[in-house]
């Protein structure tokens, strides 16, 4: 596995001099592979000039090496006039952006269900993502999909259904267990070994439903067996990156060493 880190889920501080505290941090503890999200409080692609500058001059100095960006792509209905903004200029954008930086994988979510039904909805989310994954491919990228609570791809029933409808050697799957326990609040064996073929990258996070709210907590203390999924992926040899997503809520000093301590004691 290939432990990583998130930009903005080691260090709370999104503050034009928090890039060395966030690289720094991480070099600590070896870990100098990142997924690209957030940068000083914005999301990718849509950074301040001058904080771009920034990340490139310090992702260079800590030699910090990316594997995936994520620009929120299609975490918007399906009908939404932004589907076609996000299609025709965040997309390429986001593409532009990440070739400049040696990038080539490509994070995408369902769009968001709609509260009434929508005739064929289904057959046009696939069509949304496929000709998305067939833009990327053709200019030599990986994409994989995210699940997310309210999104066509929430459950592991529905993050299959959409893996299998698209059906693209370069499409896999970011699996999240703690977005699925939001979703489904079952545990991650009950879709695990479906989902396994699809799995490239892995978002680690632990919590429980509080109140009927999914709320975010260190590494151990909450619900989704945290222990278990890196225990099943070390039994299964698995290759992919393991995105350790330790920030809680709200987002403590101590919540990524905590959260590193605790992987350790698992993988040794």
């Amino acid at each position: 596995m290939i432990i990583t880190c998130v930009t903005n889920e080691v260090y709370p501080d999104a503050s034009s001099e928090g890039l060395p505290k966030i690289f720094g941090r991480a070099a600590e503890q070896g870990i100098s592979s990142f997924e690209l999200r957030i940068v000083e409080g914005k999301r990718f692609p849509m950074f301040e000039g001058d904080a771009f500058a920034r990340l490139k001059e310090q992702s260079k100095a800590f030699n910090i090496n990316y594997t995936a960006v994520s620009p929120g792509l299609f975490k918007v209905p399906l009908k939404s006039e932004l589907t076609a903004l996000h299609t025709n200029h965040l997309l390429p954008m986001s593409l532009d952006l990440a070739d400049e930086m040696g990038i080539k994988t490509l994070i995408v979510f369902g769009p968001t269900r709609s509260e009434t039904p929508i005739e064929n909805e289904f057959e046009q989310v696939v069509e949304l993502i496929k000709n998305a994954v067939e833009v990327a491919v053709a200019r030599g990228f990986t994409v994989q999909l995210e699940n997310l609570p309210g999104s066509w791809a929430d459950t592991s029933d529905a993050c299959f259904n959409l893996l299998e409808a698209v059906n693209h050697p370069d499409f896999g799957y970011v699996w999240d267990t703690g977005n699925l326990y939001e979703a489904e609040e079952t545990h991650f064996r009950a879709g695990y070994e479906k989902l396994k073929p699809y799995i490239r990258n892995v978002h680690l996070k632990d919590g429980a439903v509080v109140d009927g709210k999914m709320v975010w907590m260190r590494y151990g203390e909450g619900v989704t067996d945290v222990k278990g999924q890196v225990e099943a992926l070390i039994a299964d040899d698995y290759k992919g990156t393991l995105v350790l997503e330790a920030a809680c809520q709200p987002h403590e000093m101590d919540d990524f060493p905590t959260s590193i301590a605790y992987l350790k004691s698992i993988v040794g």
